[in-house]
């Protein structure tokens, strides 16, 4: 399996900004996307909710959402393979 996303339907408006969430889940993998540039010009805040209990601390088996200036309607999410969770992402309006 793959890495597997998906955006709820009714996302939240506040003025030039939208709050968008979803949930991620990381079957065989330890990062995948989430592409929201058809709703958002770009990302302010993003940040993951794991489902997921794994032992070890830090890096190596939290879940970390990340958006560059390279791609900045895009979260990367890093995680343990297998991870599943939510996500969500406040940012200005297309």
């Amino acid at each position: 399996m793959a890495f597997t996303s998906t955006i709820d339907s009714r996302p939240h408006v506040l003025g030039d900004l939208m709050m968008v969430t979803g949930t991620y889940s990381a079957a065989s993998v330890a990062t995948g996307t989430i592409d929201l540039s058809s709703m958002l010009s770009s990302i302010v805040a993003a940040g993951l909710n794991g489902d997921a209990v794994v032992s070890g601390g830090g890096a190596t088996a939290g879940d970390f959402a990340c958006v560059t200036t390279a791609l900045p309607t895009t979260i990367t999410v890093d995680c343990v393979s297998g991870n599943t969770g939510t996500w969500w992402a406040l940012g200005k309006r297309n």
